[in-house]
């Protein structure tokens, strides 16, 4: 059975995967493809392409198209009477209207409108998470800006079947209250939400919380009105101002609320149900510090966390719940690493390195281990390898590397290749057998996706790596999920004593994460990395010495 996914062209971040007989084959999002960041609003069209052309198959082949969104109809009775009737007239009519015209965008002009299946939102949310976690049973945790009938689920997994047990209202999103907070301390809302959760660290927060938040109830809720005067009143940070001690400690309080609010709809489903295993998805799941402290429960055993938790995620969650349906049977298949996208063969990056007269290059005999001794002589290096990663996490296909023991290298890095804010942190990769020696209450985090305390006889190691807070949030890097990126560090580490590298994303602010070696390529050029390793070739610019 081939089963293509895709998430509804209304979504914020979009994308499109294959599973073929409940195996996932390839998953790709949209942005990288055409290079708009997060390609927001926009039909996975390229990413249709990619997935189709990599699966070897045409689109006459798939016997499904899974969409991660209900069909207009049914967003529209979900937001029907959630308030006085005629707010709730106007806001079916609204919905109706705009999912209706951006569902007509899907490229899907030629296939059976009776095998195409729409999953409700937060179902596909929440299936991207269980049904990828290999976990028998859990308790599920969906949490985003707004998912047409509502903004978040709170659910148990069981087997092939997700139960829902609370809906979260649009109106009381908690999605949406992170992001209008975000957008008043002057960072783009539904981008910038971890720069609000990195600033937050600086900050002092208000251990009441957020005055709009009504904490008695079963779970926590947002009053409405209260939310929206709440953000109202609050000044409009403009971008070139100065960051103040008061948006410190805002963006501090709102982090400390939403990570008190979700510990307890955590405990809630416990008790509910007694299962000590967590999924999370939605957007909000890639708060690496709250997700952090939701692992250290005491009620959680166990956490998955999908790596592509924003809207990206939901293409796989309804390709995922498809074949459940149409099998009764869960897929044989668990999410181990995030490498589905495109790769490129040495002789076509070879090619593509030819046609820049700005840089030379050489072949390396060895690549793991030139590689590691530029990287502890101080050199930043593009590293980009293999297939590229989902998610907004590059981790070491797509990455930019450095030595986490150099202080000083936070700062060049931010300031001289990433052009983003100073007080942005950055993630070590470690070897998966080396996590416990740098975090207390080690575990594996193969996503980049948890915070944890960093031992304090370990900071030194990778000082640049870790944040303002004492916390670090590292990817552990496993010799069987990617043997390249496990050997660069290891080759660090026989060199260095660490066996840690300071990583982040292949790109510059506000753009995507390159995608093909003619990007990586013009990227290096055009920022401070001081060497490029691509496939087994090592570039230098021009102005700079040979290797």
């Amino acid at each position: 059975m081939i089963i293509l996914g895709v998430t509804h062209p209304i979504s914020w971040n979009n994308a499109a995967c294959v599973l073929v007989d409940g195996k996932l084959v390839a998953m790709v999002e949209e942005e990288r493809l055409n290079r708009i960041k997060h390609a927001p609003r926009m039909a996975p069209r390229l990413a249709i392409e990619y997935c189709l052309k990599q699966a070897g198959i045409t689109l006459a082949q798939v016997d499904y198209v899974a969409v991660g969104f209900d069909r207009a109809l049914q967003v529209a009775l979900g937001n029907f009477g959630t308030d006085k009737f005629m707010f709730g007239v106007k806001q079916a009519v609204l919905w109706f209207r705009e999912v209706a015209i951006y569902e007509r965008e899907l490229p899907l002009y030629q296939f059976d409108v009776m095998r195409v299946i729409h999953v409700n939102h937060h179902r596909a949310h929440a299936a991207s998470a269980f049904l990828a976690s290999g976990f028998p049973e859990a308790n599920i945790l969906s949490l985003d800006g707004t998912g047409g009938g509502e903004s978040g689920i709170l659910g148990v997994g069981r087997g092939i079947d997700i139960q829902v047990l609370k809906k979260i209202s649009n109106g009381g999103s908690w999605g949406a209250a992170y992001s209008g907070i975000t957008e008043k301390l002057g960072f783009r809302p539904h981008s910038s939400e971890g720069k609000v959760m990195g600033l937050a660290a600086y900050g002092s927060p208000d251990t009441k919380g957020l005055p709009f938040v009504i904490w008695d109830g079963d779970i926590p809720v947002i009053d409405v009105r209260k939310q929206k005067a709440f953000i109202r009143s609050l000044p409009l940070r403009r971008k070139d101002d100065p960051v103040t001690d008061e948006h410190k400690n805002l963006a501090a309080t709102l982090q400390f609320t939403f990570e008190q609010a979700a510990i307890q709809m955590s405990e809630w489903l416990y008790r509910r149900t007694g299962i000590r295993r967590l999924c999370l998805a939605g957007g909000s799941a890639l708060n690496c510090s709250m997700n952090g402290k939701l692992a250290l429960l005491p009620w959680v055993d166990e956490i998955f966390i999908q790596p592509a938790a924003y809207d990206a995620g939901t293409a796989l969650g309804a390709a995922l719940t498809v074949h459940a349906q149409k099998t009764g049977q869960r897929p044989d298949w668990e999410m181990r690493h995030a490498y589905w996208g495109p790769e490129f063969s040495n002789e076509e990056i070879e090619d593509s390195l030819s046609k820049f007269p700005l840089l030379h290059h050489h072949k390396s005999a060895d690549i793991f281990s030139e590689t590691a001794k530029l990287i502890r002589e101080g050199k930043i290096v593009g590293w980009f390898q293999g297939r590229s990663e989902v998610g907004p996490r590059a981790l070491g296909n797509r990455s930019i590397v450095a030595d986490p023991s150099r202080p000083e290298m936070k700062d060049r890095v931010n300031n001289q290749v990433k052009f983003r804010e100073p007080w942005r942190p950055f993630a070590p990769s470690v070897m998966e057998e080396a996590v416990g020696r740098y975090v207390t209450r080690p575990m594996q985090s193969p996503y980049m996706i948890l915070a944890f305390d960093t031992k304090p006889e370990a900071q030194a190691e990778i000082v640049s790596a870790i944040h303002v807070d004492g916390t670090c949030r590292p990817q552990t890097v496993s010799r069987e999920t990617n043997p390249r990126f496990w050997q660069l560090i290891k080759s660090f580490g026989e060199i260095s004593g660490i066996p840690a590298l300071l990583n982040t994303s292949f790109n510059v602010d506000s753009q995507p994460i390159v995608n093909s070696p003619e990007e990586a390529i013009d990227t290096f050029l055009n920022c401070g990395i001081d060497v490029l390793a691509i496939g087994d070739f090592l570039a230098l610019k021009k102005d700079g010495k040979e290797l």
